[in-house]
């Protein structure tokens, strides 16, 4: 079902007037507890995230408050925030949006589930689409930055109070868009927790498309945390697509999918001190397959299976932290080492860094490293960052050797209450990116020269009210593909609870609008080595939620100010694409 027309004006109107972004999250995230008092908080599994001491500015974290609020639907639309990424989005909901970030296309970009990269399998094996992960079911997002590079944690829902805790989401949209997703959790005094998460959305792709992009996400968890110190979880995860062909400029398109992928995971972990303090131990079984429907093309890859054991162990204190993690696959990559460490010897210093060793089928191995060292002092911040790799970009394909690249950042911050600034260069080594998946005929991408970019972000907080905004520029040499110069997003916000008026805090209000801008660019080349061009354009987003004790109504409008323009040339983004609904927390 359509909105009527009127809601088109209105919602014009509260783009002039009002203005939001998506709000950062805290540090923080607990539960809330229940009206009726706070009862006492129950052991659950730590959660998976970057171990610390970190430098100031490197971690970008999205707690459960931000995904609940946020003006999204996949991990996709949630990374928006992050400085200089840019979406190769083919469509709405649905559609691929592959990332792109340091010219490094989709090596760019490592995504880890409860601290386990994704195994990429399938047809779009060639990297992870965030497009295709649901938010529903995550209850921490965090953003870990380093030259060219990005790593990202996702952190499953987990329950901390006793009793239940449950959410239910509904959409209705333009394009016949339908949503509906739940989320139920459990724990007892015992130290069993459950979870149980479903996200079912359907929606045209595009204007003027037949058939519609469906997924079902299931996730089921079940964990056993009888105190701080000892925890064991299994969880099971499962994304079913079905999408139809969208057709694109003369011989491209995004193919037919309908297929199947499910995960599992076992882990057991043991420390000497309570959140993963002092001496910790972890060891787990991880299972993913993929399978397509006897009626698509991708039968011809045949089904696919990888499974997987890890190993872990980690020291961790308050001012220094040591990770070691081992894996081991029957897959594209058998062996794989990995080390992160953070150490903070003195108030105003603090050294972080990390590296990986990993083993690929036909005689390839992957190695990096990376460091980072802060100078800090009250509101102000001084880094440095250094990545190197040898590595394979995309180990799933047998010709793709290593590579090897020297990526250099510095910036400067400030930090206060009410002024957050950060400003600095990246020097990105020349790279051959992984192909763009998912576009049937899109010709390979040419190799990115070495190029300094210039990458800044502000954020101003004045009460209810905050402008943040991000600009990334190369400063010296040229823009990659799907990398265009004198790319922001800029968004203004309005949040308020009016404790003056509601003084019992049942009552929430969010507006906010956000625009997207980029120059001209390019998207890669033809087959005869003629540059795609990558149109500059600006788009905007408007977004108003409205929260009554735990009952939330959303209106979300994407492409507000209707650019014929899109992300991926030849690929329309809809216009003045509405959806709107319900989200619901209960407690009983």
């Amino acid at each position: 079902m359509s909105p009527p027309r009127a809601t088109h004006g209105l919602a014009a109107a509260v783009a002039l007037l009002l203005a939001a972004a998506p709000a950062r999250g805290q540090v923080a995230d607990q539960d809330s507890a229940p009206p009726a008092g706070p009862p006492a908080i129950l052991p659950m599994p730590p959660l998976e995230v970057a171990p610390g001491p970190l430098s100031p500015g490197s971690r970008l974290v999205f707690t459960r408050d931000s995904i609940i609020w946020t003006n999204g639907y996949t991990l996709a639309d949630l990374l928006m925030e992050v400085p200089g990424i840019y979406a190769a989005r083919t469509g709405f909901v649905g559609q691929p949006s592959p990332l792109y970030y340091g010219s490094r296309g989709a090596a760019g970009m490592e995504i880890l589930y409860d601290g386990q990269p994704i195994t990429v399998l399938g047809a779009d094996s060639v990297g992870v689409d965030p497009g295709r992960i649901s938010l529903m079911g995550l209850r921490r997002v965090e953003v870990e930055r380093h030259p060219a590079f990005l790593r990202v944690y996702l952190v499953s829902e987990r329950h901390d109070l006793p009793g239940a805790r449950s959410l239910l989401r509904i959409v209705n949209g333009d394009f016949r868009t339908a949503g509906y997703a739940g989320l139920f959790q459990y724990r007892w005094a015992s130290g069993i927790g459950m979870d149980l998460a479903a996200d079912y959305f359907n929606g045209k792709g595009g204007q003027g498309e037949t058939r519609n992009a469906t997924w079902f996400d299931l996730r089921a968890a079940v964990d056993w945390t009888p105190s701080p110190l000892v925890s064991a979880a299994f969880q099971l995860r499962s994304l079913t697509r079905d999408r139809a062909v969208t057709a694109g400029p003369a011989g491209l398109d995004v193919p037919f999918r309908d297929d199947a992928r499910r995960e599992t995971i076992f882990r057991l972990l043991a420390s000497t001190r309570p959140h993963r303090q002092g001496l910790s131990f972890e060891a787990g079984l991880q299972s993913a397959t993929w399978r397509a429907d006897s009626a698509t093309a991708d039968t011809l890859l045949g089904d696919r299976s990888a499974n997987a054991g890890f190993l872990g162990l980690r020291m961790a204190g308050t001012h220094a932290t040591a990770d070691l993690q081992t894996r081991f696959t029957d897959y594209h990559t058998p062996v794989e080492t990995r080390l992160r460490t953070g150490w903070m010897p003195f108030g105003w210093l603090t050294l972080s860094g990390g590296a990986r060793w990993a083993s690929h089928l036909g005689r390839r191995t992957s190695r990096s490293a990376d460091a980072s060292l802060a100078l800090h002092g009250g509101a102000f911040s001084l880094v440095g960052d250094v990545r190197w790799a040898d590595a394979v970009a995309a180990p799933v394909l047998a010709d793709d050797t290593a590579q090897t690249t020297l990526d250099l950042g510095a910036r400067a911050g400030f930090a206060s209450r009410r002024l957050t600034v950060r400003a600095g260069v990246e020097r990105r080594d020349a790279f051959q990116a992984p192909p763009l998946a998912e576009i049937r005929g899109w010709p390979p991408l040419p190799p990115a020269a070495e190029a300094t970019f210039f990458v800044g972000d502000v954020t101003v907080n004045l009460g209810p009210l905050a402008l943040s905004s991000w600009y990334a520029d190369p400063v010296s040499g040229a823009a990659s593909a799907f990398e265009p110069p004198s790319h922001s997003r800029t968004a203004l916000t309005f949040r308020s609870k009016f404790l003056r008026t509601f003084r019992s805090g049942a009552f929430d209000l969010k507006v906010q609008i956000a625009v997207e801008a980029w120059s001209a660019g390019t998207a890669g080349a033809d087959a005869s080595g003629a540059p795609v061009p990558l149109p500059g354009t600006s788009v905007a987003e408007a977004f108003l939620q409205v929260e009554l004790v735990s009952f939330h109504a959303f209106y979300s409008l994407k492409n507000a100010l209707r650019s014929r323009e899109g992300f991926v040339p030849g690929f329309e983004y809809p216009r003045n694409r509405q959806t709107f609904g319900v989200k619901w927390l209960f407690r009983n």
